[in-house]
């Protein structure tokens, strides 16, 4: 059979009275009831398969199709739940006409004065004003836009791959337990002195006596060599000088002591003669 052929009898073989609950049913419309605009757009593409829609041109050329004929007829014209399933079943099946069925303008025309037929003649769930305003409705939104519906469906859609690169600088990994602080957090001495804890640098006098209070660092003149030499036998230098170096510093800290000590009394006596003074005042 030709291909022409099976299409006129496709057309004129009259649809089936179950345009009622085809696509939509009545628990799915009344779900819908209570959804806001978007989730009505989440609920349709997982029903109709279109999942993809926020990246495929065709895919949302449907999804907005089938939302602006439900939208329509139960926001806007208040068709009851039988009315809607109706409406939006002739909806369907004019864009799969045009998308599986490959019908042309006049085929799908005849095709839906077909289904309009049926539901005035044998099911009458339409007034005679609604139909008029589905007529005028489905001329608007689906029969002046078919070249664009054709268009959409035909073409194949270029993916555009939209790149740019970066220079991304990351910051180098601190050798230190805390990364160093940013402009407006502590001044950098506090930081290093209370947070990472790094003792302040000596100064010169700090420094030599530091110098000083290693053994290894005292100078024996050569006269002071000999004596060792003649005196103790046996005696190597670096032994003189850490006995030599452990004297000094008992010397020392005794001698640090007698000073403390004296500092004390004399701030306790100044103290006292300040006492005396304030009080003959």
């Amino acid at each position: 059979m030709p291909a022409k052929n099976k299409i006129q009898q496709e057309i004129h073989k009259e649809p089936e009275d179950h345009l009622l609950w085809k696509y939509l049913n009545q628990e799915e419309l009344q779900a819908m009831e209570n959804m806001e605009l978007t989730r009505v757009e989440n609920f349709m593409s997982e029903k109709f398969n279109l999942k993809e829609y926020e990246i495929d041109l065709k895919q949302a050329c449907f999804l907005d199709y089938y939302l602006t004929q439900y939208w329509w007829a139960r926001k806007e014209k208040g068709f009851n739940l039988e009315q809607t399933s109706s409406f939006f079943s002739i909806a369907y099946n004019l864009m799969e006409n045009l998308s599986e069925k490959k019908f042309n303008y006049i085929d799908n025309l005849a095709d839906f004065k077909l289904m309009l037929s049926v539901l005035n003649e044998r099911v009458r769930l339409f007034s005679e004003q609604q139909l008029k305003d589905m007529i005028k409705h489905f001329s608007l939104t689906f029969f002046q836009n078919i070249k664009l519906y054709l268009f959409v469906i035909e073409e194949e859609q270029n993916e555009i791959a939209v790149s740019r690169d970066i220079v991304v600088e990351c910051p180098k990994l601190p050798s230190l337990p805390y990364p160093p602080p940013l402009d407006e957090a502590l001044p950098i001495n506090l930081y290093e002195k209370y947070i990472l804890q790094i003792p302040d640098e000596p100064n010169e006098e700090e420094k030599l006596r530091e110098e000083l209070e290693k053994p290894d660092n005292i100078v024996l003149s050569d006269e002071v060599i000999e004596q060792i030499h003649d005196k103790f036998e046996g005696l190597g230098i670096d032994e003189a000088k850490k006995i030599i170096f452990e004297v000094t510093n008992e010397l020392v800290t005794e001698l640090k002591d007698e000073m403390k000590t004296k500092i004390k009394n004399r701030e306790a006596a100044l103290l006292n003669e300040l006492a005396k003074s304030a009080k003959k005042k």
